[in-house]
């Protein structure tokens, strides 16, 4: 319905008296505040996060750090000011100092790396070969504080033209195939520390490697294979690829116990494979080639961002600004549905009366007098762990108190002279509801709206943090949730930064709509007003 132009500027007037007084409720403006602030990161979360959100809502989301890594900003501390951080160091070989290698072996470097190509021919010696690659890193972070690390590296090998055709022939046919022949590798990489400990990183046994037709593409055997050192290794991954894993974290704090220079050896052993019978090619023509890439050492930050790591080594900061649309969206949606449901609800049993207003007040007390805890996580349960089901069973659940303040302030108005007036007139019922009735009971309205949004934003979050949230929305409950299943609680961790943002978080949001829906409720209320 269009607003005539009385009725405009009587609401222009209402609106600049209610912001005068308003804006003289010291509270309010608090509250105010706040909720602009709020508003401001939920709208510019892709430009303050520093992760997207498809990132943050993924079950798989990037890890960064270590486990439960302390805010960047600790560093001003001195105790804390040479912590490692998250770097990937760069570790280019180069051939060990004194190594000659035989006429057998041409080194060819490459752009990332180095390759070798082994020919027999030239020596015509079909003894092992050991190539000797080496690297160094300057470490200069703090003793015994870095708990995991990432070696990555690649390589392949392949024999070449260790075949050769030969003529089988059987009576009158004959028939020309390949002969066979294989090359074996032997592949270990050490790290040697400042004070001389040698720690073995990847031993990779004796394995062949065949061509089987000349004509064929060579065949390649190569990984991407990394050291991965963390409190759950990859056993399953380490049994295919050969990584060496160490299980606690005491052992990389010993590996890494001094600042100073570490030495890294890649041994590469190159070895003809053993002739079969019928007619292989000799040891002594095989060929063959291996190639390494250059190794990257990634550091796993013991300090990283603005609020750290949690314990799934995620972002928490990045968690924190997605989680503030969630948070007053589920809020506000959930309270105006539920204000919706209780004003519907009020008016149509306080007007109409009778049977009506029996059944409805009956519908009432049974609703309240049921566990509504849990009946949710039943409910949730049955329908599924989505942000909307959550914000729909809150709203059913959170209307019938508001239906009983409204219903009792209907049985009152209706025997005012102006409902009168308005029956004579011939106003129906449902126009005297929502045009005369209405107005007079949105003051109580918009009061029980605002102050609402705290007991859904709370519930919400309880429901997340007992695991019947939405597992792909990034809510400040599912924050808590997390925080408590990697023991962030635990005296050992005590992950401060991963439980206090989200529960502060939450805090002053439920403040904020308290702080608005007093002052609002002072403004609204004739008796406040006048106490006041």
């Amino acid at each position: 319905m269009v607003l005539t132009k009385e009725s405009r500027i009587i609401w222009k007037r209402r609106l600049q008296g209610f912001w005068f007084e308003y804006s003289h409720n010291k509270i309010g403006l608090v509250g105010l505040g706040l909720l602009i602030l709020y508003i401001s990161v939920a709208i510019f979360a892709p430009w303050i996060a520093p992760f997207p959100a498809e990132e943050v809502r993924s079950t798989s989301m990037t890890r960064h750090a270590d486990t439960f890594a302390l805010p960047e900003w600790i560093t001003i501390f001195p105790s804390f000011s040479d912590w490692p951080r998250e770097r990937i160091f760069p570790l280019n070989w180069s051939l060990s100092q004194g190594q000659e290698l035989p006429p057998s072996i041409e080194a060819e470097p490459t752009s990332n790396g180095w390759k070798f190509v082994y020919d027999a021919n030239k020596t015509k010696s079909a003894e092992p070969v050991t190539i000797t690659l080496t690297s160094s890193l300057d470490y200069q972070y703090a003793p015994r504080v870095l708990r995991q690390f990432t070696l990555r590296f690649s390589w392949r090998a392949s024999p070449s033209n260790t075949t050769k055709t030969v003529k089988f022939c059987v009576g009158p046919i004959c028939v020309y195939g390949p002969e066979t022949g294989t090359m074996q590798y032997l592949l270990k990489l050490d790290m040697k520390t400042p004070t001389g400990e040698v720690y073995p990183l990847w031993d990779q046994n004796w394995f062949q490697i065949r061509d089987i037709d000349p004509r064929a593409e060579p065949t390649f055997w190569s990984s991407n294979a990394s050291s991965y050192v963390s409190l759950t290794p990859l056993a399953e991954l380490a049994l295919k690829l050969g990584y060496k894993s160490y299980e606690t974290t005491k052992m990389v704090a010993d590996m890494f116990s001094s600042k100073g220079i570490y030495t890294f050896t890649f041994t590469i052993v190159v070895k003809p494979g053993e002739v079969k019978e019928g007619g292989m090619v000799p040891l002594e023509q095989a060929k063959g080639f291996v190639e390494v890439s250059n190794a990257e050492f990634n550091t796993w930050g013991r300090v990283y961002g603005l609020l750290g790591t949690d314990g799934y080594r995620h972002d928490v900061f990045s968690q924190l600004i997605w989680g503030s649309r969630i948070s007053i969206a589920i809020g506000v949606s959930a309270a105006a549905l539920s204000v919706l449901f209780g004003l519907v609800v009020g008016i149509v049993a306080g007007y109409l009366g009778g049977v009506v207003d029996e059944i409805l007040m009956r519908i009432v007390d049974i609703l309240i007098c049921l566990p509504a805890l849990p009946i949710l996580l039943v409910l949730i349960a049955m329908f599924g762990y989505n942000v909307w089901y959550i914000v729909l069973i809150l709203a059913i659940f959170g209307w019938q108190g508001l239906a009983r303040v409204v219903r009792s302030q209907v049985l009152s108005l209706r025997e005012m002279p102006f409902i009168d007036s308005a029956i004579a007139s011939g106003g129906s019922k449902s126009y005297i509801m929502f045009r005369h009735i209405v107005p007079n009971v949105l003051p109580i309205v918009l009061t029980s709206l605002v102050l609402s949004v705290p007991g859904v934003i709370i519930t919400e979050a309880s429901l997340s943090f007992l695991g019947f949230g939405d597992p792909f929305a990034p809510t400040w409950g599912k924050m808590l949730q997390n925080a408590h299943d990697t023991n962030a609680f635990s005296p050992v961790n005590l992950a401060w930064w991963d439980i206090l943002p989200p529960g502060l978080a939450i805090t002053f949001l439920c403040l904020t709509f308290v702080f608005i829906g007093h002052a609002v409720d002072e403004i609204v209320n004739p008796r406040l007003r006048r106490r006041r």
